[in-house]
């Protein structure tokens, strides 16, 4: 489960019994300013690993993510990429399922990229805005084209 709301917990419980499935990791792509993560409850319930970049400014007990890690869950493996500029601690994540094929099959941007837009640097950090052009010309558009690219939310709403 990536980036999930704090008042779909139970929904997001209720789909993943329903299609038979267990939760193994909940991950935020990054410290959300604009809505309550669900992610240490979601974790909690699950028993799940709670994930997020290794440098993230968390008080609270995660397990450490690094740019280029490899998150193997049989099937499916994530690609982890730390991708600066929204947030200092900000990562999109590249899925593989080999059930389908050999090479990615999609990333999730988290607020990296939005519809019709880019997530807003964070206003407190000096550099955010050229962390977020490198993060975006240096690593996002340099994957393959036929990658399916999931942005995070629509245009200004963060």
């Amino acid at each position: 489960m990536v980036d999930p709301l704090d008042h779909a917990v139970d929904f997001y419980m209720q789909e993943a019994e329903q299609a038979g499935l267990n939760i193994h990791y909940v991950i935020d792509t990054h410290v959300h300013a604009d809505h309550i993560s669900g992610a240490r409850e979601l974790a909690e319930r699950t028993g799940a690993k709670l994930a997020l970049y290794a440098e993230t400014p968390a008080e609270y007990a995660f397990t450490p993510l690094a740019d280029g890690e490899r998150i193997d869950l049989g099937n499916v493996v994530i690609d982890v990429v730390h991708t600066p500029g929204h947030t200092p601690e900000h990562i999109s994540l590249i899925v593989t399922d080999h059930r389908r094929g050999p090479e990615p099959w999609f990333v999730l941007t988290g607020h990296t990229f939005m519809i019709g837009d880019v997530g807003r640097p964070d206003l407190v950090v000096e550099d955010g805005a050229q962390d977020l052009y490198h993060s975006i010309f240096d690593k996002m558009l340099s994957l393959p084209d036929y990658l399916e690219v999931y942005p995070g939310a629509f245009s200004g709403s963060t």
